[in-house]
């Protein structure tokens, strides 16, 4: 009698890309990626999939704007991110293990206890349950100077996009996401839920909701802070273009009713790096004050008070434990996608 292969034996089959795991619409969406890339930088070299990290230049985000936002898309790049990375930071940050059952074929490896099967001499899979859910609130600012952007998107388009992907993100560790808009004056307010579907209506409250107004940051937190009623993650998505006193000290508040915080601090290109030659007029989109100037004249003076409010705030929400990301709108998403799970990996329930 022939000997039965061994999982591991079994599980040595050819694998298919693995964003045609995520169904039909995700290979025309991929399509669509191919030749928004391809109009970005010519044609490019495609493999199948999306082999390791060469995931990272669909993160782009001048890329993703020139297909508009999905809650599919939203996936796509969340599950190519995971995909490229070496060691997935999910595995055992909301489950804990409950009990064993016998392997059958098609099981994950990952989850066979080797150390069972020296003493039994059989195949068993480590099972998990869910612990308490955790809840995280997106807080995006929605005031008209997230309008502004000189590339393909504006910051508030990358704020949707890096909302979006959050939030799938969020949902598949299956915790609870919510969203709450803000400007002059705190908007719209999403209660957190768990279920994969509650990504569309976030998404529809972005849509619908788009950057106007003024801007009291200030106010809107701590007006926020009070409709928050459960403890969890606070993840602050704006262009801190407001008092940043009045503003460090609100995110600040946040922490000391026991959330976790990370702030995204977003900025065009331009605003970091002041490229403009020649007479330039500038515009305030909150006020409509107009000022024209010689940007060679103030550039170096422009760009340390630019280094050094971004110092000030990294500084300040250090000192109370929050994480604090310079987010430039021209690089992936990778980087914020990091941060999130570095975060998610130190909350401790």
């Amino acid at each position: 009698m022939s000997a039965s292969p061994s999982p591991a034996a079994k599980s040595f089959q050819p694998r298919t890309a693995w964003w045609r795991q995520l169904g039909p619409a995700s290979s025309v969406l991929m399509q669509k990626l191919h030749q928004a890339l391809a109009q970005q930088s010519g044609p490019p070299s495609l493999a199948e999939g999306l082999p390791g990290t060469a995931s990272e230049k669909y993160l782009q985000p001048e890329v993703l704007a020139r297909i508009g936002l999905s809650p599919l898309l939203a996936r796509l790049v969340v599950e190519g991110f995971l995909n490229g990375l070496h060691k997935s930071p999910f595995h055992g940050f909301s489950v804990e293990f409950a009990d064993h059952r016998e392997y059958v074929a098609g099981d994950d490896l990952k989850y066979l206890d080797w150390h069972l099967y020296a003493r039994t001499d059989h195949y068993y899979i480590k099972r998990f349950e869910e612990e308490t859910n955790l809840r995280c609130y997106l807080l995006m600012d929605r005031s008209a100077s997230m309008a502004f952007g000189t590339g393909l998107l504006t910051k508030w388009d990358y704020a949707c996009f890096l909302a979006s992907c959050l939030g799938y993100l969020v949902l598949r560790q299956q915790d609870a996401c919510g969203l709450a808009l803000f400007g002059t004056k705190p908007g719209m307010l999403v209660q957190p839920r768990c279920r994969r579907p509650h990504l569309r209506q976030m998404m529809k409250v972005m849509i619908e909701n788009p950057p106007a107004g003024g801007t009291d940051m200030p106010s809107s937190l701590r007006q926020i802070a009070r409709n928050l009623k459960r403890r969890g993650m606070v993840v602050v998505i704006s262009d801190l273009i407001d008092d940043p006193d009045q503003t460090l000290r609100a995110i600040r508040q946040l922490r000391s009713l026991k959330h976790d915080v990370i702030v995204f601090h977003l900025q065009d290109a331009a605003e970091l790096e002041f490229p403009f030659q020649g007479a330039t007029q500038f515009r305030d989109l909150e006020t409509g004050e107009e000022l024209e100037i010689d940007p060679a004249a103030v550039r170096d003076g422009y760009l340390e008070q630019v280094r050094q409010c971004g110092e000030f705030y990294r500084k300040g929400l250090a000192e109370a434990g929050i994480d604090y990301h310079l987010i430039n709108t021209r690089q992936p998403y990778d980087q914020a996608l990091s941060a999130y799970l570095n975060r998610r990996s130190k909350v401790r329930r």
